[in-house]
């Protein structure tokens, strides 16, 4: 079988750029022959396929004089909003892909074509390649620029409806994905996601510090709720806890972050080079926080279960949906209720000080854990690996050889 991967981005750094490598490494031990096409910039290097299988579109460049269009508006890397583009770049961005995807066209020939977000390029796709089985795969940030940019899905993501199929994170995504592109709901499967059990696994033996150590790892960005983490973990008081934050701010959230974590030498900011790095560090810590108003699936979660760490989140349907009731009961993860939401992922302020109250008493109950150092029962670690992506891989193996 010939796969085509496609993905406007960085096949890096953000969820749907590893969740792409990822796909594509999983599926090697098929031996399907694969080809890429992906955005990059700034002289980035992939080595996941060899270079003779990569169609990679240059950012950046006297090709496209700017940088990668984010899916979200706040990317780990340089980017260009799509609510910036004029007409002129999307005119440019759509002919130096379609010029790309029809020389794969001719070059490859593929049988099945996985296109990465439900938007510009996966419509795109659909155009150049009306007779190929495509896969559309839905990241959620697809859908929340569809609401933002109803412009732009109009005019230019208009054939989505015609995709063969398309792979949703969750069952509850489903609905949305029907009421903003108007696809049949019978051609959504929902598959959840998956972590690299290669990079994302609990130590050998558990290690404990002097102090609980806590890690925020996500996009640095309100919409995250990292400052009313800060505010929550300043508001412990407690000398024998930690606060690592993971990520790349941009120039705005930097200036605040260091604002409210200034004088407080328990709370460190840095990054971290890469998914190897990242799972490394994980294992260092104690407890995962994630109190977004707003997630796709919430992956880094898994991730962390998966890399040993107790968990405190918000309530991602999709998340708690996936990991179920067995989980949520262990104790592992906790759940704390969102704020009331607006515009996809602002809290009402009036909700706040209910949310932190909540957010706090949930981390309290898992750092106690951590304090008695009381370990994973087994089965829920086991539980954990079968989110994996090799799991994932098997299953949209099976699905696809029965197209």
């Amino acid at each position: 079988m010939k796969i085509l991967h496609v993905l406007a981005q960085l096949p890096a750094k953000t969820g749907s750029g590893v969740y792409y490598s990822n796909l594509i490494e999983g599926f090697k031990k098929y031996e399907y022959e694969q080809k890429a096409i992906f955005g990059y910039q700034d002289e980035y290097i992939w080595d996941i396929l060899d270079s003779k299988d990569q169609y990679p579109i240059s950012f950046k460049s006297e090709e496209l004089p700017f940088p990668i269009v984010g899916m979200s508006n706040v990317m780990p890397y340089e980017n260009t909003l799509y609510a910036s583009m004029t007409k002129e770049m999307v005119r440019i961005y759509r002919d130096v892909f379609r010029k790309r995807l029809e020389k794969v066209k001719k070059d490859f020939v593929p049988d099945i074509i996985f296109a990465h977000h439900l938007w510009i390029l996966t419509s795109l796709v659909r155009e150049v390649f009306p007779d190929t089985k495509i896969i559309g795969i839905c990241h959620n940030t697809d859908l929340r620029q569809a609401k933002m940019n109803p412009n732009l899905k109009d005019k230019y993501v208009d054939r989505i409806h015609d995709l063969d199929y398309v792979f949703s994170a969750s069952e509850e995504q489903k609905d949305e994905i029907v009421k903003v592109y108007g696809i049949d709901k019978t051609k959504i499967i929902a598959v959840g996601g998956g972590f690299n059990q290669n990079i994302f696994y609990p130590p050998k033996e558990k290690e404990y510090a002097d102090k609980v150590r806590l890690v925020f790892c996500a996009k640095i960005d309100p919409s995250k709720g990292i400052y009313e983490l800060i505010e929550v973990y300043k508001s412990l008081e407690m000398d024998d806890v930690t606060l690592d934050i993971i990520g790349i701010p941009n120039e705005e959230n930097k200036k605040k972050i260091e604002e409210y974590i200034k004088d407080d030498s328990s709370i460190r900011l840095y990054n971290v080079e890469d998914q190897v790095a990242l799972g490394e560090e994980l294992r260092k810590k104690d407890i995962y926080l994630m109190p977004s108003y707003y997630e796709g699936l919430g992956l880094m979660a898994i991730e962390s279960l998966a890399s040993g760490l107790y968990v405190v989140t918000t309530e991602i349907p999709a998340l708690m949906t996936l990991l179920g009731e067995e989980i949520k009961e262990s104790g592992i993860i906790k759940y704390v209720p969102l704020p009331r939401i607006y515009d996809v992922d602002k809290p009402v302020k009036e909700d706040l000080p209910e949310f932190k109250e909540n957010l706090k008493k949930a981390i309290l109950i898992q750092i106690k854990k951590v304090k008695e150092k009381k370990e994973f029962p087994k089965e829920m670690e086991d539980k954990i690996r079968s989110f994996s992506w090799e799991g994932l891989v098997d299953n949209m193996n099976n699905i696809i050889n029965s197209m």
